[in-house]
């Protein structure tokens, strides 16, 4: 089954990062967008996967709410998902071909490039590679998210609620209940050739290069997407009392924003 030519992306309001996400629309004419808030997420899960609503409301953290949508909103319908804080450098069908029974990932990093070394890069990210979930396609119905979501369901059954919200607040536990590191496990796993299901693999620039990659004039042809990492959901930057400085969280720097994009 082809990737249909559809793009997901899904934020609490939609009046946040309008001008990033006409970079997708205006890249993809012909493409049906479509966005929804949260309560259009949980709408989706509800008449869709009734069977994961439990899961879905268990959740405690917007973010994971947030991920688990975007597996079961490309399961269901198929197409790209990516996050709002993105710029479109090229359309998708111009990379990708969407023909292909397959589901198309990319990294987010692997040893030999992180630029903090090995030992750095096994305390941040899984091996041998980590994927980003930041932006995906696939065809509807791919058993690797059909997988992912029951993994998820899984994890979160084993705790009571309670325990969850607890262990929430912890900043590595989302990447690993909904997020970067549970999904790369899962996309291993067909990769490896343990499950059935095509996955195709893109160079990890193609929608993994992070901001000092983009520091050029003119951005390399074979980075496609850039990611703002505006995101602020790590639990430890809510913690702090007010008026106190935020503990501080590594991060790489944000790049400047640049619409000059070939159309």
């Amino acid at each position: 089954m082809a990737v249909p030519r559809r793009i997901i992306q899904t934020q609490r309001d939609p009046s946040i990062q309008q001008e990033l996400r006409q970079t997708w629309v205006a890249q993809h004419p012909g493409y049906e967008y479509l966005f929804f808030d949260d309560a259009q997420c949980h709408d989706l899960i509800a008449t869709r996967l009734p069977h994961f609503l439990k899961t879905y409301d268990a959740l405690p953290l917007p973010v994971q709410k947030a991920d688990f949508f975007r597996y079961a909103a490309i399961h269901e319908l198929g197409g790209l998902y990516v996050d709002v804080d993105t710029i479109c450098r090229a359309p998708l069908h111009s990379y990708v071909d969407l023909s292909a029974d397959a589901m198309v990932i990319c990294p987010e990093m692997v040893p030999t490039e992180w630029p903090e070394g090995f030992g750095s890069y096994v305390r941040r990210f899984c091996i041998p590679q980590q994927f980003a979930q930041w932006a995906f396609c696939a065809p509807p119905g791919h058993p690797a998210l059909a997988l992912l979501l029951e993994r998820i369901a899984y994890y979160v059954s084993r705790f009571s609620p309670q325990d969850l919200a607890g262990i929430s607040q912890m900043d590595f536990f989302t990447l690993e209940l909904t997020g970067p590191r549970v999904f790369t496990h899962v996309m291993n796993e067909f990769l490896s050739g343990s499950r059935e299901g095509r996955i195709a693999e893109l160079p990890r620039r193609t929608w993994g290069a992070w901001p000092w990659e983009h520091q050029a004039q003119t951005l390399p042809d074979d980075i496609k997407l850039t990611h703002l990492f505006s995101s602020a959901w790590w639990p430890s930057k809510q913690k702090q009392p007010p008026g106190q400085p935020q503990k501080q969280v590594r991060r790489a720097p944000l790049p400047k924003v640049n619409f000059n994009i070939r159309y």
